[in-house]
């Protein structure tokens, strides 16, 4: 009751005060009087200048808190890509996929392969097939096919974008393989199901403009070119549809793009030349070493190279930047088949069967815009073309028991010596010694950023 008594009491003082107080143009009631009844009533007897003092004690605090004025630590953005190899559809692969009239299921190829490809930020691959329906026809051809003139079911690409694949490149020998209609609905198809191409173009814009893919704020420009088209000409008025630099004599137009692709944001350039003699495991011809060196001096960060079928080399290319930093650029000659029907002894040489994941870091000061390669690993592959064509990667399958995998002991064995053979030819030119240099300069830029 005494509780309300004095509310009523407040109310009523409030009235008459502010009533007197238009009149004479005081503030009324006074601060103090004010304070004084409310605290009656709240029984809080701190007063409005006591809450004044101490709230701006806290904001001089505030404001001069010491650690507030140190300067933010660097940021960075790390990017994880993973580049596969050739991905092509021969029959028997088209015959093991059919699960019914008009109907394919590929998805038991990349069952196993899933994770590796989904754990990567960006996942690219080289689509070596044309994904154009099975009622087009060219130069004889009508439905699905192999070699020569490959034309998957576009299921397969529906598989590929299931697993975690999220670019291809379509320049190479097989582009045109459904001519240019057949490259028109590959490129739809595949677009539809969210995946990137580069290399093939819808029109000279989109050739003009070399495609950029963003993750984290860091911008990776990705360009293709092919040594040819199987002799298959390019339709008059349509030279834009596909990259070609025949044999790779000439990469003037291919040094234009990484330029272009420099001008447009590109924080690193991937070229993919789709290049060299098949069945070897060097780049032949050796010249192909010397072109992989002007890229990497004219600004290509990555060269991932395709269409031998069998893995190659990887050779490290050290140059300055404009600034006169030391740049590392990577070039893996050739892939190999991340999935193909072929083998030995139909093929000349077993290692055709293999093939290589390169998972790569790429890493970029958000202040200083400055971008490097910052680790770099790899895994070879071999296709179980009696399990659905599964694409096992081999250390795992060395790890775990051969039965998880349907194979025998004598052939896990086998498997052990041709991964051997691979990682020999994989570091023919020097890879382990020269990645320790790459990464080095990595961690030079990091400590850099840091002392700046």
């Amino acid at each position: 009751m005494r509780r309300i008594y004095f509310i009523c009491l407040t109310l009523g003082l409030t009235a008459l005060f502010f009533s007197f107080g238009m009149k004479t143009g005081d503030t009324y009631p006074p601060d103090a009087l004010l304070d004084g009844l409310i605290a009656q009533v709240t029984g809080n007897h701190e007063t409005g200048s006591q809450r004044s003092e101490e709230e701006t004690t806290e904001e001089t605090i505030e404001e001069t808190d010491p650690e507030t004025e140190e300067d933010p630590e660097p940021e960075f953005a790390t990017v994880s890509m993973l580049v596969a190899g050739d991905i092509t559809a021969h029959i028997p692969q088209i015959q093991q996929a059919k699960i019914g009239e008009d109907q394919y299921d590929f998805t038991p190829s990349f069952e196993i392969i899933t994770p590796y490809l989904q754990d990567a930020d960006i996942a690219v691959g080289d689509l070596e097939t044309s994904q154009a329906g099975p009622d087009l026809s060219f130069w004889g051809y009508t439905g699905y096919s192999g070699y020569p003139l490959f034309n998957a079911p576009q299921e397969l690409s529906e598989a590929l974008a299931e697993a975690g694949f999220d670019a291809f490149t379509i320049a190479n020998n097989h582009t045109l393989d459904r001519g240019y209609d057949g490259l028109m609905e590959t490129l739809s198809h595949v677009r539809s199901l969210g995946i990137k191409t580069f290399g093939a173009y819808k029109s000279p814009e989109e050739r003009n403009n070399p495609l950029i893919i963003e993750r984290d704020g860091l911008e990776i420009a990705f360009i293709a070119y092919t040594y040819g088209l199987n002799g298959i000409p390019v339709p008059e008025g349509h030279e834009y549809c596909v990259n070609l630099a025949p044999d790779f004599n000439d990469i003037t137009s291919l040094i234009e793009d990484i330029e272009t692709a420099r001008a447009n944001g590109a924080d690193l350039v991937a070229v993919f030349p789709h290049w060299g003699e098949m069945y070897v495991s060097e780049p032949q011809p050796q010249r192909l070493r010397e072109v992989a060196a002007e890229m990497a001096e004219a600004g290509a960060d990555l060269i991932m190279g395709s269409h031998p079928h069998t893995i190659q080399p990887i050779e490290w290319f050290f140059n300055e930047d404009e600034n006169g930093k030391e740049r590392a650029a990577l070039a893996v000659y050739s892939f190999g088949n991340f999935i193909s029907n072929q083998h030995y002894p139909h093929n000349p040489t077993p290692y055709v069967e293999y093939g290589l994941l390169l998972d790569v870091d790429l890493t970029k000061n958000m202040e200083t815009g400055e971008a490097w390669i910052s680790g770099v690993d790899y895994e070879i592959t071999w296709v179980h073309r009696d399990w659905r064509h599964r694409i096992l990667p081999l250390s795992d399958v060395f790890n775990e028991s051969p039965e998880d995998y349907r194979l025998s002991e004598t052939k896990v064995e086998e498997l052990q010596t041709w991964y051997q053979n691979n990682a020999e030819v994989v570091e023919k030119y020097g890879h382990p010694e020269d990645k320790a240099r790459a990464l080095d300069i990595a961690e030079k830029l990091y400590h850099q950023a840091y002392s700046d």
